[in-house]
């Protein structure tokens, strides 16, 4: 039988020349050998890392392609170094050569001396290794595997979804707690409805000794759905939802409507939390704020779990007090809103790859997440139409850098106070060192501008200023109807008018090719400036909305605006810097980056911001507080979004004025709250 591990990355060998190929990212990479390769197929288990596939050959040197990092590593995984201009030497052991570039790589290096030097000749950022004579090594792949492998069809019947369920979760390159990490969740295969089940036979369903029993509907299977991914877990029908562990032990989950929901994303925060803590043990130990803050109040201690299964694992998590993780678990990607229907089944692998709880529509209560997303129409203001088509356009269009951005402002009153707000808002040292960043066009609001801008490519971002109304989009030379424009190329669409018109028209505008599009009953240009200089600054585009001062405006989305159009330099995240005033003079402060992926930790550098990383998504509480001079010093030395207690404020609006007039009226606003009670 195939296994998916060789339907992800394939090898050719020509002469001294050895090409990984990543087939589910069509992408290739290229070693140089000093002799004839003649790989052969190795066993994965070789690897101290997971890896796809991996194939093994004697050379005495090999050069590897340009990448974004390489890492040499002892044979216990512990970072030695990474190759620079001076060569280094390193006596006969064994070692791993980790390389990050179009797919994830990894050179084991068998009981030979290693000399690593940055080749300069071969690209910016190629790497020669020097054995000094000829040695075994094993080149291992990992696909990045940010896109469906494979696909799943399943007929409308809550038994095959069942069935079907446990077989999202073979991306996933390693059952340990390692896969907290986005990195080493590979994208679930898509769903598609027919007549029968069909899985596809290089797919594996895992064994983890985790069973979740659900009643065997659509309502408890797609509750269930995050959880079963991420913890490997079988599904079985049952009456009472519950876990069931391999050595005997069951959990109850709750009745199966709102109780089995919110137990449900408790148990993911609390496993993907614990887990992210658990693996400071293993590839990548980095200092952790939470860990510090944590970790001393666990029944366990968390490196001690590092080897254990996930069942031996998930009894130490349940321990734990709810009330300790609640401020630690991350805001998810989307707080997801699903019907208990058969169609809203092939959203299933797009939200499993963010790890987003789901609940159904009946249930009220939801989650922090970047926004909410509905599976099927009527979507509430504020929240969005999650499509297969918006995620899938979305996998085709990986943020790029905002020299690379274009932005077309069609029709649009006063631009210039768009630019003015724009630049305002802008965050990141790559816009304020050039003069003109990116590319922004305004196009006359004619029939032809409407549709030239929505169909050329280039665009990631398009504003129709002129209203949209039952007739279509109202041009200088009349009326161009939504539907006359059969096919989208830009990445982003924004339009303006009554939500009931422009509602449809934005979903239409995501199946049409648009990864997202964003409807509003009005937007004045300042606003239009501050959304674009979040978008622009990397933000993703729910949380640029979010701080663009829209109070009072409705407004909703389409497609998948967790995503970010702009990647920042050096693939940061834009962070929220959050104060809260104690007295006029004494302020808390938060950090919340936004951006990564679940799993994903950041940090920053500052003499305000304890040292160590945090999750993604993850609010981290400073300790100590700060006085309204170094609030104003934070702000200068810190690009970002600035939240004075609860209002976003603009860098150039931030003086130590201003902070004390925010604390005073905040603490005003609690003395005349608390009187009132």
């Amino acid at each position: 039988m195939t296994t998916q591990g060789e339907t992800l990355v394939e090898f050719d060998a020509d002469g001294r020349t050895l090409t990984v190929r990543d087939v589910v990212m069509e992408a290739s990479c290229t070693f140089t050998a000093s002799d004839p390769t003649d790989p052969i197929r190795v066993s994965t288990d070789r690897f101290l890392f997971p890896v796809d596939a991996a194939v093994s050959f004697e050379t005495a040197s090999l050069s590897l392609p340009a990448h974004a990092g390489v890492y040499v590593r002892d044979e216990e995984g512990q970072v030695l170094g990474h190759p620079t201009e001076t060569s280094t030497e390193y006596l006969p052991g064994t070692y791993y050569v980790g390389i990050t570039s179009y797919c994830k790589l990894y050179v084991k290096v068998f009981d030979a001396a290693l000399e690593t030097s940055m080749d300069l000749h071969n690209g910016t950022g190629a790497v020669d290794l020097e054995f000094g004579e000829p040695t075994r090594v094993a080149v291992g792949a990992r696909s990045l595997h940010e896109r469906p492998a494979a696909t799943i069809t399943v007929p409308d019947e809550p038994s095959a979804l069942r069935e079907a369920l446990p077989y999202l979760a073979s991306g996933i390159k390693e059952w340990s707690c390692e896969r907290s990490w986005p990195t080493l969740r590979g994208h679930p295969p898509r769903l598609e409805r027919g007549g029968a089940l069909a899985i596809p036979d290089a797919l594996s369903r895992p064994e983890t000794g985790v069973t979740i029993a659900v009643p065997e509907t659509y309502a408890a299977l797609y509750t269930v759905a995050p959880l079963v991914y991420y913890l490997g877990a079988d599904v079985v029908p049952a009456t009472d939802p519950e876990i069931r562990l391999k050595n005997g032990y069951t959990e109850p989950l709750g009745a199966p409507d709102g109780a089995l929901t919110r137990r449900v994303r408790s148990l993911l925060g609390r496993c993907l939390f614990l887990d992210s803590l658990v693996r400071t043990a293993g590839y990548h130990s980095v200092d952790r704020q939470e860990y510090e803050a944590v970790a001393g109040n666990l029944p366990f201690y968390p490196p001690e779990l590092y080897d254990a299964a996930i069942p031996e694992q998930l009894m130490e998590y349940l321990e734990v007090e709810a009330e300790l993780l609640e401020r630690y678990v991350p805001a998810w990607s989307y707080d997801v809103v699903l019907d208990a229907e058969p169609a809203d089944a092939k959203l299933l692998p797009h939200v499993l790859n963010s790890v987003s709880p789901v609940r159904m529509r009946e249930v009220g209560t939801g989650v922090e997440s970047i926004c909410d997303g509905y599976g099927s129409s009527p979507v509430p203001t504020g929240a969005t139409h999650l499509s297969v088509a918006g995620f899938e356009h979305n996998l085709d269009a990986p943020p790029r850098e905002v020299a690379s951005e274009r932005v077309a402002l069609v029709g649009v009153d006063a631009e210039s106070d768009a630019m003015d707000a724009l630049s305002a808002t802008l965050t990141g040292t790559e816009h304020r060192e050039v003069e003109k960043p990116f590319d922004v066009k305004t196009v006359e609001a004619t029939r032809e501008g409407v549709r030239t801008a929505l169909e050329t490519e280039a665009y990631g971002f398009v504003h129709i200023g002129v209203p949209l109304t039952d007739a279509g989009f109202v041009c200088a030379d009349g009326v161009l109807r939504p539907e006359d424009v059969e096919e989208v190329a830009a990445r982003v669409v924004s339009v303006v008018g009554d939500l009931s018109v422009t509602g449809s028209a934005v979903d239409a505008f995501v199946e049409r090719g648009a990864c997202l599009a964003f409807a509003t009953t009005a937007l004045p240009s300042h606003l239009l400036g501050h959304l674009l200089g979040r978008l622009l600054s990397g933000a993703p585009f729910a949380k640029a909305v979010e701080w663009g001062g829209f109070d009072g405006i409705r407004y909703r989305f389409a497609g998948d605006v967790a995503s970010r159009l702009v990647a920042r330099e050096g693939g940061t995240w834009i962070p929220e810097y959050a104060v809260e005033s104690m007295t006029p003079d004494e302020h808390r402060l938060s950090v919340i980056t936004w951006g990564g992926d679940v799993g994903a930790v950041s940090a920053i550098e500052s003499p305000y911001i304890d040292s160590g990383h945090w999750l993604a998504g993850q609010r981290c509480e400073q300790p100590g507080t700060l006085t309204s001079e170094e609030v104003v010093d934070l702000v200068d030395d810190q690009d970002g979004v600035y939240v004075l207690n609860g209002e976003v404020v603009q860098r150039d609006g931030v003086t130590v004025t201003a902070v004390r007039d925010s604390a005073r009226r905040a603490l005003d606003d609690v003395a005349s709250s608390e009187t009132t009670e």
